[in-house]
């Protein structure tokens, strides 16, 4: 992918889309036992005009999350890391739109995704995003 564009026509080709505008992809994963996963693609631009891509999901609210736990799930965890957006913890990784592979963004989503999930179910125990 080199731009915004050919990742999104990638995205379109590759996955149901539940929303897309100029900057964001929404798309909602199955993740098995009756639960699904909201993630978010964000176009993000540095001031160089260097485009990059951040995979994002949203785990829950932060105040009623043990954040010392949630630190110590993702403590094995290769892809991705916690942020907020918001007052909602999120999983979330960036990589640079240049000169991505298929696989250094197909790859990205499985893992933010599932590491999401695994967040949510352990964390609240309910699926709410």
């Amino acid at each position: 992918m080199t731009n915004w564009n050919a990742l999104t026509s990638f995205i379109s080709s590759n996955y149901d889309v539940n929303e897309m505008t100029d900057s964001r992809v929404k798309m909602v994963f199955n993740t098995g036992d009756l639960r699904s996963q909201v993630v978010f693609l964000w176009r993000m631009e540095l001031a160089q005009g260097e485009e990059w891509i951040q995979v994002e999901s949203v785990i829950g609210p932060i105040a009623s999350l043990d954040m010392v736990q949630a630190l110590r799930i993702m403590e094995n965890h290769v892809c991705g890391g916690l942020a907020l957006s918001g007052e909602l913890l999120t999983v979330r990784h960036a990589a640079p739109l240049a000169n991505l592979d298929a696989n250094e963004i197909v790859r990205p989503i499985v893992l933010v995704t599932s590491t999401a999930d695994d967040l949510e179910k352990q964390l609240i125990g309910s699926d709410t995003f």
